[in-house]
């Protein structure tokens, strides 16, 4: 009887834990875009698919978000391994002062600059797109180098209160990482 008890909370475990993943949503990065701007290598990206509803019920409670980007440059080599040139972090921070009824948003690759909005999908296009990040001078580059930029986003666990971090676990549906995307270039 005591097996048959410990199988079945096991297969409750199971199944909850794939309805989960079943039903979470896709992130992914869209309109990724790199240029040569004022000398400079600059890439833009959207990230879509992220804000589900679980997630703006954290938000709109005042819980702190952040969204974490990563960035790398790498400069591709025939019989040889890939030279890692630029590897860059960036943080989306966004908490919603319940009070004033006002998103305050942060980015990390803008220092000085603090945003505020009473909109919330205002608050979400901030949060969910970079243009133009600087990624190095172009003459760094090589002539006739090939090149990949890497981009990954995921929401940072790090950042959240420790309940919501549990709670997290057994509710991935409102979490999020995307695979690495890749863009390949000549210069």
């Amino acid at each position: 009887m005591r097996k048959l008890i410990t199988q079945f909370f096991l297969l409750l475990l199971i199944i909850v834990f794939l309805s989960n993943v079943t039903y979470a949503s896709k992130a992914s990065l869209q309109d990724i875009v790199w240029d040569k701007v004022d000398g400079n290598l600059i890439v833009s990206f959207k990230l879509n698919g992220v804000f589900s509803s679980q997630l703006n019920e954290v938000v709109l409670n005042g819980t702190p978000v952040t969204f974490t980007f990563f960035v790398t440059l790498y400069q591709v080599r025939d019989l040889w391994v890939d030279k890692k040139i630029v590897n860059i972090k960036i943080d989306h921070m966004m908490k919603y002062n319940i009070l004033q009824e006002k998103f305050i948003m942060k980015r990390s690759w803008r220092i000085d600059e603090v945003l505020v909005t009473e909109s919330f999908a205002k608050a979400q296009k901030v949060m969910t797109e970079i243009s133009n990040l600087k990624i190095l001078p172009f003459d760094w580059l090589e002539n006739d180098g090939r090149y990949q930029i890497g981009i990954k986003a995921e929401l940072s666990k790090a950042n959240l209160p420790l309940n919501v971090r549990s709670a997290f676990f057994f509710s991935p549906s409102w979490g999020f990482e995307t695979d690495w995307y890749i863009l390949d270039f000549n210069h």
